[in-house]
């Protein structure tokens, strides 16, 4: 696989919740990116309350690819679960990914997934993930799917499966559980996208960003790796050339 088509930029750290990045230095940065051959771009709503969407829409051509995320209500607590109608309705769902859409500036979004998921909703979380697929046939959203939570450890169920074309997972050196079910989700055609390399950030003081990024590209999945210089983007993409 290219590696242009397995790369996700990963814009969470372009909220300002560690640094604060002025408008034009972020449109700088996506510019580059897009200049050296990134085309797909990973965020979620909540980043920076909507700006993050407002800025790629504002900076990002209509021929990227982007993978946004659908907010719960509330962030449920996988130490104490709750059935996912608490954190999700139709209506809510609805209104959520036609806000992602007008600040993304797009005629319909490439993938929206459920940004907060527990592994205890498998049959009863259908009626939600419906919701998603009424979106897709509008054409709304071209691709639904879920993005699971760190220390995600149960897999998931085929009736959920059923209804998503796209999971978000972490995967590091302390979080390989995607591995117990990836042939399955890659026999089925899932878009596995790979997030929390580095562990934000955590995982660099005992591991090369090189050796965290080879490790996952053996599983022949898209990753997202966030990225806020210009050195960091080449750097990363020649680890994923290989060079």
């Amino acid at each position: 696989m290219k590696w242009s088509n397995r790369l996700y930029f990963g814009t969470w750290q372009l909220g300002g919740q560690f640094k604060s990045l002025s408008n034009a230095y972020i449109e700088s940065l996506l510019l580059f990116a897009i200049s050296s051959g990134i085309h797909r771009f990973d965020t979620a709503a909540v980043y920076g309350g909507g700006r993050v969407e407002e800025m790629l829409g504002a900076y990002l051509p209509e021929n990227t690819v982007i993978v946004t995320k659908i907010p719960a209500v509330s962030k449920p607590d996988m130490k104490a679960p709750e059935p996912i109608q608490k954190f999700y309705s139709r209506d809510g769902i609805h209104r959520s990914a036609n806000e992602s859409l007008e600040r993304l500036r797009r005629s319909s979004i490439n993938a929206a997934l459920l940004h907060n998921w527990l592994p205890t909703w498998s049959e009863d979380a259908v009626v939600i993930l419906e919701c998603l697929k009424e979106l897709k046939d509008q054409g709304i959203i071209q691709r639904v799917g879920i993005s699971l939570p760190d220390n995600f450890s149960c897999p998931i169920s085929d009736a959920v499966l059923s209804h998503i074309d796209v999971i978000e997972a972490p995967f590091n050196s302390e979080q390989r559980w995607v591995l117990t079910q990836l042939p399955i989700l890659i026999e089925l055609k899932k878009e596995v996208i790979l997030r929390s390399l580095f562990g934000q950030g955590k995982l660099l003081a005992g591991h090369s960003a090189e050796s965290l990024i080879q490790d996952s590209l053996k599983l022949e999945t898209s990753v997202v790796i966030g990225m806020t210089t210009e050195e960091q983007i080449t750097q990363n993409i020649n680890y994923l050339k290989g060079e």
